[in-house]
């Protein structure tokens, strides 16, 4: 028989736990490139998505428009 908690699901990741959780994931793909995308877990990518939130990072969703605002927005973040 199940009980309220298992069919509520896991509980929410920790600040902490969701910072660790997504540098494990980068440290796999800083480490072993390509190879390491796919060795990534589905809660390293979730991990990661969150922090790229909560950093300020729009989600564009899948066949929209890049905002016009997009582009000056992040302009210069990213340096050549």
């Amino acid at each position: 028989m199940t009980t309220a908690a298992d069919r509520a699901g896991p509980a929410p990741w920790t600040e902490a736990q969701m910072i660790e959780t997504a540098a494990r994931g980068l440290g796999k793909v800083d480490a072993l490139g390509v190879r390491g995308i796919t060795l990534c877990s589905v809660d390293e990518i979730a991990a990661m998505a969150m922090l790229l939130a909560l950093l300020g990072l729009p989600a564009i969703l899948p066949g929209a428009p890049v905002p016009d605002s997009f582009s000056q927005t992040f302009k210069g973040v990213l340096k050549p």
